[in-house]
């Protein structure tokens, strides 16, 4: 579900491709990247996100405030690094003629070595020997607070229907289109949480209740949903949730 979620939830993509054997069970035999440079485009977004100037937030929210016409049109990792780029140029860590002599020169065929002349790394540089080490640190978003959550396990809620950032009129949010204005029951409470629709713009992390919401499936793709009674979950912050009355 989590590439769902990034791209929206948007209608008319057609289903995600589940492939099963014959007993129509699961069969997850999809390598991890499909192309090599998938891989890259993923490392370089983690290496470039070490340096501190942004947020995972911020770098989400990026992505999409791409043109229209280039989100509809670039592929997942296209997305990737697309995002990447504007951030890069818009905190000054590099600039559009560093850019444009960059890719004159990969474009010429330009050997690594030859790319690498008079580049001085900066202090925050992964080294290859660091990779693992830090990235076994992970990034988590859990936050001690003393807040008391306003719904408990097995309420019934509603979804809001529409985007619920308060702060930035179409700004970030981890509530999915396709699950907006949908009835639910809460089936977990996961703590408080870094509040993305904030965090993605500059507002402080703000912590907030984090609950695991459990969905007829038919209640958020009606007929679309290949089994009406499928339960799908989602992690949803409480400012996206009503108690259903």
């Amino acid at each position: 579900m989590s590439r769902l979620h990034d791209m929206g939830g948007r209608y008319g993509d057609g289903p995600i491709p589940v492939p099963r054997n014959k007993n129509n069970q699961v069969e997850n035999s999809e390598p991890t990247f499909k192309h090599e440079w998938h891989a890259k485009a993923w490392a370089i977004t983690l290496a470039a996100g070490a340096l501190g100037e942004w947020n995972l937030d911020v770098s989400r929210h990026y992505r999409e405030c791409l043109p229209p016409k280039d989100y509809m049109n670039y592929s997942y990792y296209e997305k990737w690094l697309a995002g990447l780029t504007n951030l890069l140029v818009d905190k000054k860590l590099i600039s559009i003629e560093e850019l444009k002599k960059f890719i004159s020169l990969v474009q010429e065929d330009t050997s690594t070595e030859d790319l690498k002349e008079n580049v001085k790394l900066d202090k925050r540089t992964w080294l290859a020997k660091d990779v693992q080490k830090t990235l076994g640190w992970g990034g988590p978003s859990l936050r001690k607070t003393d807040i008391t959550p306003l719904h408990k396990i097995g309420d019934n809620v509603i979804t809001l229907k529409y985007n619920p950032n308060e702060n930035v009129i179409g700004g970030h949010t981890r509530l999915p289109s396709y699950a907006m204005g949908c009835e639910g029951k809460i089936f977990s409470y996961n703590g408080t949480h870094v509040f993305p629709d904030k965090n993605a713009h500059g507002i402080g992390e703000n912590p907030l209740p984090l609950y695991t919401v459990e969905f007829k499936a038919s209640e958020l793709w009606g007929l679309a949903a290949e089994n009406g009674n499928d339960k799908i979950y989602l992690d949803l912050w409480e400012p996206y949730l009503k108690i259903k009355t």
